[in-house]
């Protein structure tokens, strides 16, 4: 759910190969990955306030629209995050694009483009990390869902800025991405000699879309 899909799988093929990769997977994608954090911080949050604050029946706390702007922020970005993979995917040409390139770890996949650890996804995540830690550390001391007084214009407003700045950069990724000598833009078509058992199942996992 949270691993990035798959531009070429000749090229995620060549690559495994390549570096040895004894148990390949897709990449985590950045945008998913933000999503589902504010996603589980904030339901996680509402659920803990309404069991601490309902003594005797259901209290529902107030949703302050921070709250409502951070998941937005997170999902916009993963909605815009999709259509820049969607337009470089179409116009792959020889290249071999960061979407291609096998797991390199949680984290590092995260802060990494094709080239390696780029800062403007590196401020993004950053930035995320901060802002979560604020967010639950608030909800921890308070036993109330964060207001403006605590997640502050200048905070979401730095929020948009490196979200803003990670989509607009991201548009660039992949222009210059390395070429792969040989077996480039064969579309779906994998060769399948001298490949294990264990790249098979997760080239045919993929096709599925069930990674």
């Amino acid at each position: 759910m949270l691993r990035t899909e798959i531009f070429n799988i000749t090229n995620f093929q060549q690559l495994t190969l390549t570096k040895g990769i004894k148990h390949p997977r897709p990449a985590f994608s950045l945008g998913r990955t933000q999503l589902a954090f504010w996603t589980v911080i904030v339901i996680s949050s509402f659920i803990y306030v309404v069991y601490y604050n309902s003594t005797s029946g259901i209290s529902v706390p107030e949703i302050d629209p921070v709250n409502l702007i951070l998941l937005g922020i997170a999902g916009g970005t993963t909605a815009v995050a999709k259509v820049i993979d969607s337009s470089q995917q179409n116009n792959q040409g020889l290249s071999i694009p960061q979407q291609d390139y096998p797991s390199k770890g949680f984290f590092m996949d995260l802060i990494s483009d094709e080239k390696g650890v780029s800062i403007h996804r590196l401020q993004n995540v950053l930035w995320t990390i901060i802002v979560g830690f604020i967010y639950i550390s608030a909800v921890y001391d308070t036993k109330m869902l964060p207001k403006h007084d605590i997640i502050s214009n200048q905070l979401l407003g730095l929020m948009g800025i490196s979200a803003s700045a990670y989509l607009g950069l991201k548009t660039s990724e992949n222009k210059n991405a390395p070429v792969s000598p040989a077996n480039v833009n064969a579309g779906t078509t994998v060769i399948t000699s001298n490949i294990s058992q264990e790249v098979k199942s997760v080239l045919s996992q993929d096709k599925q879309g069930t990674l």
